[in-house]
């Protein structure tokens, strides 16, 4: 089971994925786990929003009969994805959050496709 998003890249984005991962997973994937999840979606998305080239978002998330998820966030881009310094400004947490939160994250080679594993 899973569910695949297209988002277009404005200021609601992160919302309606939150909204999107809630309502179509709620009962596939237990709660603690599915508040991690929304978080590292809208964190990831985020990204996408702000880093991105402006073409519709793809987020794809599958959940395993184990209850262990696999998602991947695309936005088209052709930079890579680095880690940024935390600022006096803010930003640079987003990264950093899906870090501390999914088991294995990373990106797909030569592209802004971001992919996680949350168990």
């Amino acid at each position: 089971m899973g569910i695949t998003l297209e988002l277009e890249p404005g200021p609601e984005a992160a919302h309606q994925a939150r909204d999107e991962v809630r309502y179509h997973l709620r009962d596939r994937v237990e709660n603690g786990l599915l508040t991690d999840l929304q978080l590292i979606v809208s964190e990831l998305v985020t990204n996408s929003v702000r880093y991105g080239r402006g073409e519709t978002i793809e987020v794809e998330i599958a959940v395993a009969e184990d209850g262990s998820i696999i998602g991947e966030i695309e936005d088209h881009g052709r930079g890579e994805v680095a880690m940024r310094e935390i600022t006096d400004q803010g930003g640079g947490f987003g990264l950093r959050i899906v870090d501390a939160l999914a088991s294995r994250w990373g990106v797909c080679e030569g592209s802004t496709q971001v992919w996680f594993e949350l168990s």
